[in-house]
C-alpha cells in the first residue's frame, strides 16, 4: 500500500464504523470507480462524515441505518432495547461509538461487481468489493468529500505510517 494510489471516500454513518470494525466488506455506491479516475487494486481511505447532530433528521436517518447494520452484524433480535429505539429513529444508549468522524480504515478496492452475495450488498447498486481493511488505531482528522478525492500530505502520511506499523 505505501506506494499504491489511495483516494479518499466519505461515507454517511455508521456505515464508515462497519467497515472499520464489522466487516463490511462492500461499499454500495451509484457509479463505478472509473467514472472518478479509481480503479480496482487501488486502496481508499474510508472516512466517517460529519456526525449529523443529535435532533436532526439526519441523525434520524443515522440511527435508522445503524439499526439495520447492528441487525447484520450481530443479528439483534426483535426485543433489543437499542436496535428498537434506533428503528423509531430515537436515541439509544452508545450511538455515538459508530458516528466517529475523519478517516478511520483503508482498504483495497479488490473488485467492483453488481451481484455480490454479501449481506451489506443492495440491489441495483455498484458492489465495491472490500479486502485488507486496516482500521486505524484513532481517527485521522480530515475533510470529507463527494465522490474520490485526494488525501491531504499529512494525512497520507499517517495513513502510510499507520499501514507499514500494522504490518511490522
Amino acid at each position: 500500500m505505501t506506494q499504491q494510489m489511495i483516494r479518499g471516500i466519505t461515507l454517511t454513518h455508521p456505515w464508515a464504523y462497519c467497515i472499520a470494525h464489522a466487516d463490511k466488506d462492500v461499499e454500495n455506491r451509484t457509479w463505478h470507480p472509473r467514472r472518478q479516475g479509481g480503479q480496482v487494486g487501488m486502496y481508499l481511505a474510508i472516512h466517517g462524515g460529519a456526525v449529523p447532530g443529535k435532533n436532526t433528521g439526519k441523525r434520524e436517518e443515522a440511527r435508522l441505518d445503524l439499526a439495520h447494520a447492528l441487525r447484520l452484524m450481530s443479528g439483534a433480535g426483535d426485543t433489543d432495547p437499542s436496535v428498537y429505539q434506533l428503528e423509531r429513529g430515537l436515541p439509544a444508549a452508545g450511538e455515538d461509538e459508530y458516528f466517529t468522524p475523519g478517516i478511520v480504515a483503508v482498504a483495497r478496492l479488490a473488485g467492483v461487481v453488481q451481484d455480490s452475495l454479501s449481506a451489506w450488498a443492495v440491489d441495483g447498486q455498484y458492489h465495491w468489493q472490500l479486502a485488507d481493511v486496516l482500521t486505524l488505531p484513532a481517527p485521522i482528522p480530515h475533510r470529507g468529500a463527494q465522490g474520490l478525492w485526494e488525501v491531504q500530505p499529512d494525512a497520507l502520511a499517517q495513513l502510510r505510517a499507520a499501514w507499514k506499523a500494522a504490518r511490522a
